[in-house]
């Protein structure tokens, strides 16, 4: 197998401007459960041995997935609410 090269962390899309804590916990909380069950089919293909262009085209959605998610937790640090506040 070739040599594993670390890719270079990417960085999240911002909150949308009307988000809010509240929104963003929700995003979160629905973006997260969306993705596990997207990872929990990777690695049923990768199981199963798919065809790479089918788990290539599983591990494009779970980016799409992880950055939403990662735009919820951007807005949730810089606003510094505890899960409390949604």
């Amino acid at each position: 197998m070739g040599e594993v090269r670390r890719l270079p962390a990417r960085a999240p899309r911002p909150a949308p401007p009307d988000c809010s804590a509240i929104l963003a916990w929700e995003r979160l909380r629905a973006g997260a459960k969306i993705t596990h069950g997207t990872l929990s089919e990777l690695v049923a293909m990768l199981d199963d041995s798919a065809p790479l262009a089918t788990v290539l085209a599983q591990i494009d959605i779970l980016n799409t997935q992880l950055a939403a998610c990662g735009s919820a937790v951007t807005f949730l640090k810089a606003a510094g609410d505890p899960p409390s506040a949604a």
